[in-house]
């Protein structure tokens, strides 16, 4: 979290940056507004006062000009063609020849240049300053010839186009006039005559309508042009009052609808941003700037309310979702570390079953469970076998549960898949489950090695829908770590009956025996005054049931015997398959008398075999010859006390067989006969 004191340092930072790109200091909306609209209408006037205005004087001014021109023309025009058809036809009447120099005859009739003279005179005594004259390009002409670049390219215009007149301002001895010059053509013989025959004429084929000359009109406008440049003035002055008042009305209008209102609007959400986020009604605004403000500022402003009651609304939910999301992270961190702890307990087990109770343990510690059952699968003997029950259950033998015995019955066993039931009251339940009649629900969730499945755990709860996605999870997760686990102890102990049980009987083999041996005969300071017997039992006529019925009739009769004596003897006894039909027993804390009266039980349960239920090719019944050694007694070694038992076991032979004979006390008797061969089986 950055200091206040930062954050004002940044913010002044960036604003004299932004300033310095810029270069625009804090203007209002309305000082704005005048920079902007000032120049365009400055530039608006000065366009409309003299190039509108000023052009639209000119224009109006060039076409009264004009009309006068025209009207003026006109009147010469009629005045020619009075000449043309009265005065002219006069003349010729009283054969008077009219010449260039005609107008200096005495008493002669006025030609068209005398008359323009005259008319001329008499226009430039008037006010109107009109002057009219005769402007002729030929040399025929010498005192009205070209005298200006005015009349050379008006002659050029009216002589190569068809221009009606030609006209331009100029200026005339310092004042300006707007000039004409309109062709003068040919309007009788006589003058075409004259012109043809005069000798500095330029050509002898002049014709009728022919340009002889040109007809200059000169109006003054000086006048005209003051009375325009007034109007114009006033028009920029006027503009410019009304310019600045529309200025001050933009300025003043803009102030009372836009910056008044901002800036109350800017206090308000400063307010909001100050309150910490807890402003939950909209802040009153003023009735006057609420209807001085335009609809778009109100609109900004219900935006800006709605965008702060969306913001917050997310960052609620944001802030809900983060620490939803923190609480998910500690109880995922949590369970990571639990699992880590169930991982370890579950390695350090040495059994199948701690591994049973620390599963148990962790379900019923993370979920409300009414019960808990784990079921292995015995592929030899193709049946379930109940190996754990939380809480105890007396009332599931395994004989009573049909799916046990039948595991291809059950739906996990068969696919490797789960089977939940959110609801027995409503959803498809298992046939073969326990918990069908009992309210609630259940998951039978798959042991899985190596994709086989070795057995099920079932659990129950009194809840309808309570497995849940985050439950199921959890609980997946640790089956999944058992899984491998039992399968580990299930392979160690498969491997351990390998080495130290005969697969044939199930009793311990010769190395087992060994072992346990050498660990209870110890030395006499060590023995404490404990006493060890031990006995050495041979089927009689084996070789014969062999030979008789076959080997796997021999086979059931070594595993029936083996059973027989293993029902008898207690859990603290050893009993081992010391090699071919021999068995070989290790009775702890034991003396020679007990070991005695065990052997003969052995022997009576032995005899009292009806091998021929298990078996038809079977012998009827089966004996044993059994001899009997006790540590320290008759040997103080292994190897001592098992040749003294096996002394006595070829006695109980010699002396018929189905019987227990004891070594003798002495252990020179005990090896009277060392090499002595073994009796007939």
């Amino acid at each position: 979290m950055t200091s206040p004191i930062l954050d004002t340092g940044r913010h002044e930072a960036l604003t004299s940056g932004s300033h310095w790109l810029t270069g625009v200091r804090h203007w209002s909306v309305s000082t704005k507004l005048i920079v902007m609209i000032a120049p365009l209408l400055i530039l608006f006037l000065v366009l409309f006062a003299w190039a509108f205005a000023g052009r639209q004087r000119m224009q109006v001014l060039e076409e009264q000009t004009a009309v006068t021109a025209e009207a003026i023309l006109t009147q010469i025009q009629a005045d020619r063609e009075y000449y043309a058809s009265t005065i002219v036809p006069r003349l010729t009447a009283l054969q008077v020849r009219i010449s260039a120099d005609y107008q200096h005859t005495p008493n002669a009739f006025p030609l068209p240049a005398t008359f323009i003279r005259e008319v001329t005179e008499m226009i430039a005594n008037s006010p109107a300053s009109y002057r009219i004259k005769l402007i002729s390009p030929w040399p025929i002409n010498k005192k009205n010839g070209i005298q200006d670049p005015f009349q050379e390219e008006g002659f050029k215009a009216l002589l190569t186009t068809n221009t009606k007149m030609f006209k331009r301002q100029d200026h005339v001895g310092g004042t300006t006039v707007m000039r004409f010059l309109a062709p003068d053509r040919a309007i009788a013989q006589s003058c075409v005559g004259c012109h043809n025959s005069h000798p500095s004429s330029p050509k002898q084929d002049f014709r009728l309508n022919d340009i002889m000359g040109g007809i200059e009109i000169s109006i003054p406008i000086e006048s005209a042009l003051q009375s325009a440049r007034r109007d114009q003035l006033w028009l920029v002055t006027g503009g410019g009052g009304i310019s600045f008042i529309v200025m001050l009305l933009i300025l003043w209008g803009s102030r009372v609808v836009v910056t008044q209102p901002v800036r109350e609007l800017t206090a308000q959400m400063q307010k909001i941003s100050g309150a910490s986020g807890d402003v939950a009604e909209e802040p009153t605004i003023r009735r006057k700037t609420e209807q001085a403000m335009g609809e778009e500022i109100r609109q900004l402003w219900h935006g800006f309310w709605d965008m702060y009651l969306s913001l917050r609304l997310h960052q609620q939910e944001h802030s809900a979702d983060l620490e939803q999301q923190g609480i998910e992270m500690q109880l995922l961190n949590q369970r990571l570390i639990d699992m880590q702890k169930i991982t370890q307990s579950m390695q350090q087990a040495i059994s199948e079953e701690e591994v049973y109770r620390i599963l148990c343990h962790t379900l019923q510690q993370s979920i409300p469970l009414q019960q808990i059952l784990i079921l292995r699968l015995n592929a030899s003997e193709d049946r379930l076998e109940t190996v754990w029950t939380s809480p105890k259950r007396e009332d599931l033998p395994i004989d009573g549960y049909p799916v046990w015995n039948e595991p291809h019955r059950c739906p996990v066993i068969r696919s490797g898949r789960e089977y939940k039931v959110q609801d027995t009251s409503r959803d498809l339940v298992c046939t073969s489950s326990v918990s069908n009649t009992q309210s609630g629900s259940y998951w039978c969730v798959p042991l899985i090695i190596g994709g086989r499945t070795i057995g099920v755990v079932h659990l129950l709860s009194q809840e309808i829908n309570r497995w849940t996605e985050d439950t199921c999870h959890w609980i997946e997760a640790l089956v999944n770590v058992a899984a491998p686990m039992i399968g580990h102890l299930q392979h160690l102990e498969r491997a351990k009956r390998r080495a130290l049980i005969d697969e044939l009987t199930g009793t311990y083999n010769r190395r087992f025996l060994e072992e346990a041996l050498a660990k209870l005969v110890v030395p006499d300071d060590r023995r404490r005054g404990q006493v060890l017997s031990l006995m050495v039992i041979d089927l009689d006529h084996f070789k014969k049931v062999n030979d008789t019925y076959g080997h796997q009739v021999g086979d059931l009769v070594l595993k029936t015997v083996a059973q027989t004596l293993h029902k008898t003897l207690k859990d603290s006894d050893v009993l081992a398959r010391y090699g071919g039909e021999e068995f070989v027993i290790v009775l702890p804390r034991t003396d020679t008398a007990g070991a005695v009266a065990v052997a003969e039980r052995l022997r009576i349960a032995v005899a009292g075999l009806t091998l021929r239920k298990l078996a038809p090719a079977a012998p009827e019944r089966v004996t044993i010859s059994v001899g009997v050694a006790s540590c320290p007694v008759h040997a103080t070694t292994v190897a001592e006390l098992i040749h003294a038992a096996d002394e006595a076991l070829y006695k109980s032979k010699s002396q018929g067989r189905n019987c227990v004979t004891c070594a003798p006390d002495s252990l020179e008797v005990a090896y009277q006969n060392p090499g002595e061969q073994d009796p007939p089986q």
